[in-house]
């Protein structure tokens, strides 16, 4: 099963969790089961780089390996390397079977000299790797991004599968009390209260969160600790009109309309109509008014089209390479070129320009990226200043948030400083006023 996914995340591009939770599901895996393919699959991806070393230095053919092969063989040089529960014999076994059957004898005996020669340098213990395994140019650009310490901490291992971070209504409940439910209905999953959003509860071992006491009473929706962050930083209040700019699915345009109320209105923005159209189902499941939230679908790139000084604040969570998730998505690191930050910088300044003339004057401006690299965070905030008329940074406390900005007026949200191995994604947020 690992090895099947390993192969379409290679070949199709498809996304490790739900290309894993649809095999999981359809060949009824137990617990047990389950954690061992996702162990698989997350560990290779997470260490990639030295597996891959580690197969070429016992090929004796050059060229590209046949790709199901070449999962097959990563699958396996995970477990050697980095599991040691079962048995040499038996991973190389198993593994030469799937290449036997899914490509033929002759593969299956490549597969067979590759693997014996690795397992004869097998770790008598072999342990979890302990930290992501990143190119040598994405490590440089977190390292500048983020400097050494962060980047050391951002890089360092995490625990599989991640904890889910459910974002909490609090206009119908209280964290303390979802809490108790989840944990009275669940008492074998894990539940504790994020440290950086007043709305986080992150839960692990509870199976599927929308089958959880309160989903469907509206008390919570799923969302990524950071990201609750990201929508805290444009201090949304009671009665404001709010732009939410690259809105996606619309977990922020939720959050904004829980905070400015029933006398306030938040317009949902995205190039993609279809992903907006799923705001609606998700607001009236929340219980939120959904007659004071519209959609508009636009490509910002370009333009505004009429919604020039319309709104008192506008938060732009910009089109990124996404490098914040890499942890729980990690199949990105065979997707992404040492071009694509510089690439997405200019499309995010693009976007910016244009978000800046749907603000109020007096207004405030969120920028935001789900990635630490310059290239994408403060890069773009200082051509920002360089290139708007009558922005200024703003680096002022804002409530509900307990993080400050750096030095460079840049909010740095992620696992630094946090006493837990289960920090949140990466992102970096810029706040702007707007004088004119």
């Amino acid at each position: 099963m690992a090895t099947r996914v390993l192969h379409r995340i290679a070949t199709e591009g498809a996304w490790a969790s739900p290309a894993l939770d649809a095999e999981i599901e359809r060949a009824g895996l137990d617990a047990r089961d389950a954690a061992l393919a996702t162990e698989i699959v997350y560990g290779t991806l997470r260490t990639l780089p030295s597996i891959d070393r580690a197969l070429a230095s016992k090929q004796t053919k050059k060229g590209e390996l046949e790709p199901l092969t070449r999962a097959t063989l990563r699958a396996a040089q995970y477990q050697l390397a980095h599991l040691s529960g079962a048995p040499s014999h038996a991973v190389v076994s198993d593994a030469v079977s799937i290449v036997r059957a899914q490509r033929g004898e002759g593969l299956s005996r490549f597969a067979n000299a590759v693997l014996r020669a690795l397992a004869r340098e097998r770790p008598s213990s072999p342990e979890r790797a302990t930290r992501l395994e990143v190119p040598k140019w994405l490590e440089g650009e977190m390292t500048r991004g983020l400097g050494a310490e962060r980047a050391e901490a951002f890089l360092r291992a995490r625990p599989l599968p991640p904890p889910i971070a459910l974002r909490v209504e609090l206009t119908r409940t209280t964290r303390e009390a979802l809490a108790t439910r989840i944990r009275e209905a669940r008492p074998s999953g894990t539940v504790r209260e994020g440290v950086l959003s007043p709305r986080a509860l992150l839960v692990s071992g509870v199976g599927d969160p929308r089958a959880l006491p309160g989903w469907d009473e509206g008390l919570f929706a799923v969302q990524d600790e950071g990201s609750q962050v990201v929508a805290a930083l444009l201090d949304a209040r009671a009665g404001e009109s709010i732009a939410d700019a690259c809105a996606g699915r619309g977990g922020k345009t939720a959050l904004l309309v829980s905070q400015v109320g029933a006398s306030g209105s938040v317009t949902a923005i995205d190039l993609h109509e279809r992903k907006l159209e799923q705001i609606d189902g998700e607001l009236a499941r929340l219980g939120l008014p959904r007659d004071h939230a519209r959609i508009e679908a636009r490509d910002l790139s370009v333009g505004v089209g009429g919604l020039e000084r319309a709104f008192d604040r506008v938060l732009v969570d910009a089109p990124c390479t996404g490098l914040g998730t890499i942890h729980r998505r990690p199949e990105l690191l065979l997707r992404l070129t040492p071009a694509d930050p510089a690439r997405m910088g200019a499309l995010q300044l693009a976007i910016a320009r244009n978000a800046a003339k749907m603000v109020k004057p007096g207004g405030v401006l969120a920028f935001a990226v789900c990635s630490p690299t310059r290239a994408e965070g403060p890069e773009v905030a200082a051509r920002m200043e360089r290139e708007i008329p009558g922005l200024t940074r703003l680096v002022d406390h804002v409530e509900g948030v307990p993080l400050a900005p750096d030095d460079d007026g840049v909010w740095r949200i992620g696992p630094f400083g946090i006493a837990s191995d289960e920090g949140p994604d990466a992102y970096q947020v810029v706040r702007f006023g707007i004088t004119s």
